[in-house]
């Protein structure tokens, strides 16, 4: 492979290429390659799983507090 390096001391870079396609501070405006938007909604699902969670489980607390209750009243009769 033959490379030029006079381009390279005349301040051409082809890593650096900024003049075609996107400029990567406009990349971060969009929240789906926002790293900070992206820690953000997985902590809010995080945090919606957490509570969902513990609504079954306290939910599930209440039905055997139910039943114990009910068995229990009907024992005393």
């Amino acid at each position: 492979m033959d490379k030029n390096f006079s381009d390279y001391q005349t301040g051409f870079s082809p890593y650096n290429n900024t003049q075609g396609g996107m400029d990567l501070n406009d990349m971060y405006k969009d929240p789906m390659f926002n790293p900070i938007m992206q820690y953000e909604q997985a902590y809010s699902y995080y945090k919606y799983l957490c509570i969902q969670m513990d609504y079954k489980i306290k939910c599930k607390e209440y039905e055997n507090l139910c039943q114990n209750n009910n068995r229990s009243s009907s024992n005393d009769k």
